[in-house]
């Protein structure tokens, strides 16, 4: 009897065991990075937007993408004086589910915790991390349906190339793509030269060529950016597309180059 008894004893505490490290494990995964995600914040992808209170100038108009591999996109524009100050950031977001706080990682110089109100509203929260005791409007709301600028028949301008921003200089043309879809021609420049070619593109594939250029002397700065330019495109295996930016990558699924879609309207 005393046998049996002790069995007993061991297999109710190893049942209470197991069930301690159940609730450990829970309690550890609502703090992952995305946990409880999609209840919170609904169907993936989204995109919130609205005009939040600015110190020096009429507003700043945000408009933030979320998608389910746990990227973002933000776009913020400083209204007033032609509205030509953009930013674009971009990164890894995470959720805390027990606080439903939402953070955009890489952002360092303005708040990037936003409180999760619902899967339709989200609110700034300050750089602590803690609500805006104010009477403004701080809150983004979600905008349906979820579109993102097409691949094809859009002016793509170079802003990244091999993890290096691309910044055009005085005597530098823009460097760029145009996909037209009409008879499968690529167009564009590649900051000296302008180039020509064709390609092919299924589902999230795309091949780019062969390409041809110009072929005019330009300064050695521009001459070495085209020729980089050049070099990833003809490694172009696949594309994706985040709202109003385009990324290309490799075979290996490595970032050879990141765009910009620009209104030319």
């Amino acid at each position: 009897m005393k046998k049996w008894f002790n069995v007993a004893l061991l297999v109710l505490a190893a049942a209470v065991l197991a069930a301690c490290s159940t609730v450990d494990k829970s309690g550890s995964d609502s703090q992952v990075a995305g946990a409880g995600a999609n209840t919170v914040l609904g169907k993936l992808p989204a995109a919130y937007r609205g005009e939040l209170p600015c110190a020096d100038c009429e507003g700043i108009r945000y408009h933030l993408a979320l998608f389910d591999d746990k990227r973002y996109t933000l776009e913020m524009v400083y209204l007033g004086a032609g509205e030509q100050a953009r930013l674009h950031k971009q990164g890894q977001w995470s959720l805390n589910d027990k606080t439903s706080t939402l953070t955009l990682e890489g952002i360092d110089d303005s708040p990037n915790k936003w409180r999760v109100i619902s899967a339709d509203t989200i609110e700034q929260l300050d750089m602590q991390g803690q609500p805006i005791n104010s009477q403004m409007n701080y809150t983004l709301q979600r905008i349906e349906p979820f579109l993102s600028e097409p691949l094809e028949n859009s002016y793509w301008k170079l802003i990244q190339l091999g993890g290096e921003r691309v910044d055009v200089q005085v005597s530098q043309s823009e460097a760029h793509i145009v996909l037209h879809s009409e008879d499968n021609r690529v167009s564009g420049a590649a900051g000296c030269n302008r180039l020509m070619g064709g390609f092919k593109t299924s589902e999230n594939q795309l091949e780019l060529g062969p390409l041809a250029t110009t072929m005019m002397a330009c300064d050695s700065a521009s001459m070495a950016l085209e020729q980089r330019f050049l070099a990833a495109l003809n490694e172009v295996a696949s594309y994706r597309v985040l709202v109003s930016q385009l990324e290309l990558y490799n075979a290996n699924d490595e970032l050879l180059a990141r765009f910009e879609r620009v209104d030319l309207t």
